[in-house]
């Protein structure tokens, strides 16, 4: 009997201790302390000169449309901020007037601007110094009235020379009929004779 009670004894002992490591039986864990530090702001500094892709900035008046949207990107080779401004009112810089554009270094921002009316200028790109360090040229063209389109070509077996002129309108609404018209020539370069014909097509 008194050995089984010792046997009974040890074995609670054990038992407890064992709950007593796994956190049961009142028993506390302390977790080490770990600190989370926010990550650094990259410096901004003044930048001294900035490059504007694609060179040239393009865009066309949509048919029924009075405004287009000009698209391009800055890229700069240190993070900084620049300033956008326009020397002509038909070309509206987006955003609160006076914000700037923040730019990462080496990486392209795309930027956008509107334009009023179809014209021609350059935006200009200011650092934070108040310093012209880039242009963007741009240019806006008017809406697209009609299609054309010429082609020559040649043909040494025959010795015609052919010549073809073709002219179509762009439509102004969904319920405009579309049309289109064509010239072409032929010319015998052996003989000199020339023919040709008149074609037009409607359709709505």
């Amino acid at each position: 009997m008194g050995k089984r009670r010792q046997s009974r004894r040890g074995l609670a002992v054990t038992l407890g201790a064992l709950l007593s490591l796994h956190g049961v039986g009142g028993a506390q864990i302390m977790a080490p302390q770990v600190t989370i530090t926010p990550g650094q702001v990259p410096a901004v500094a003044v930048a001294q000169e900035v490059l504007v892709q694609p060179a040239r900035v393009e865009a066309r008046l949509g048919v029924g449309f009075s405004t287009a949207t000009l698209t391009f990107s800055l890229l700069s080779p240190v993070s900084t901020e620049v300033f956008l401004r326009s020397p002509d009112a038909r070309l509206v810089v987006r955003g609160e007037p006076g914000s700037p554009v923040r730019l990462t270094a080496f990486t392209a921002q795309t930027v956008s601007v509107l334009a009023l009316a179809a014209h021609t200028g350059a935006l200009e790109v200011l650092n934070r110094e108040g310093r012209v360090i880039g242009h963007v040229p741009y240019v806006v063209g008017e809406a697209k009235q009609v299609n054309q389109g010429l082609s020559l070509n040649y043909s040494p077996s025959s010795d015609r020379l052919g010549l073809n002129y073709a002219l179509s309108g762009v439509q102004q609404s969904i319920f405009d009929p579309r049309w289109s018209a064509g010239v072409n020539l032929s010319v015998n370069t052996g003989t000199g004779k020339v023919t040709g014909g008149v074609s037009l097509n409607v359709s709505w």
